[in-house]
This record gives C-alpha cells, sequence and structure tokens, in this order.
C-alpha cells in the first residue's frame, strides 16, 4: 500500500517499543459485533498484525480503532465508525496521550517502565 493512500488515518500501533496488548477488561466498545471482532484471538499467530483473519484493532492508550494495514508492520487505518452498528467512534487521544506523559515527567521514560495507566484507558479518566 502506498504510503500517501489515507495519510491523515494511517498511523503506526504505537510510536515507541510497545508491544500489541488486547483490550483491557474494562475497555467498553460500541456493540457486540465490536467487542466480537475485537476478542478474536488466531490460534496461529499472536500478533494481530501478522493474521489475515483480524479485521480490527483496538488501540486502548489511544482510543483508536483501527484496519490493520498488511504490510508487514503494526500500522493501520483509523476508523471513525462502528462498521457494524455505525456509531461514531471517540476522537484519537493519542496527542494528549504525548502531553500526558509529558506533564508527568515521563517523556524520557522507557516504555516497560511507564505506570500501567498509561498503557490502558484509564490515565483518561
Amino acid at each position: 500500500m502506498s504510503k500517501g493512500l489515507f495519510r491523515a488515518r494511517r498511523v503506526l500501533w504505537m510510536p515507541l517499543d510497545f508491544a500489541w496488548r488486547p483490550p483491557s477488561a474494562e475497555a467498553r466498545h460500541c456493540c457486540a459485533e465490536m467487542m466480537s471482532a475485537l476478542e478474536f484471538e488466531c490460534d496461529q499467530h499472536a500478533d494481530p498484525f501478522d493474521c489475515a483473519d483480524t479485521v480490527l484493532v483496538y488501540n486502548e492508550p489511544f482510543g483508536e480503532y483501527g484496519i490493520p494495514i498488511r504490510d508487514g508492520g503494526a500500522s493501520y487505518l483509523i476508523v471513525s465508525h462502528c462498521p457494524w452498528c455505525g456509531a461514531k467512534l471517540p476522537e484519537s487521544a493519542r496527542d494528549r496521550w504525548f502531553d500526558a506523559i509529558d506533564a508527568a515527567g515521563l517523556g524520557d521514560v522507557a516504555t516497560d517502565a511507564l505506570p500501567p495507566e498509561f498503557l490502558t484507558a484509564r490515565w483518561r479518566i
């Protein structure tokens, strides 16, 4: 896929050394179909970006939903509406996450040393 396509919606999973994690038990989604898609676990691929059967990913810290791009990396196209029920999805909190990390003085901290709330949606509460 050309990097020029969907430029405003194409993002990396995390621009840091942050491995994919499934949504936490506290994560709430718009409909049962969305939850089912996000709960899919492939018995052949631990990473959803390696599995062609994964249709949607959820980046909980950023509050982003996306369609994985099958280019060998961990990038996706942000979606703004649920493909099943049509509900408007929350705006990305990506920029706010980095602002919160900086405000907490954690800008130079390794990802694995971040407080756990920054790895889920809890930091937004």
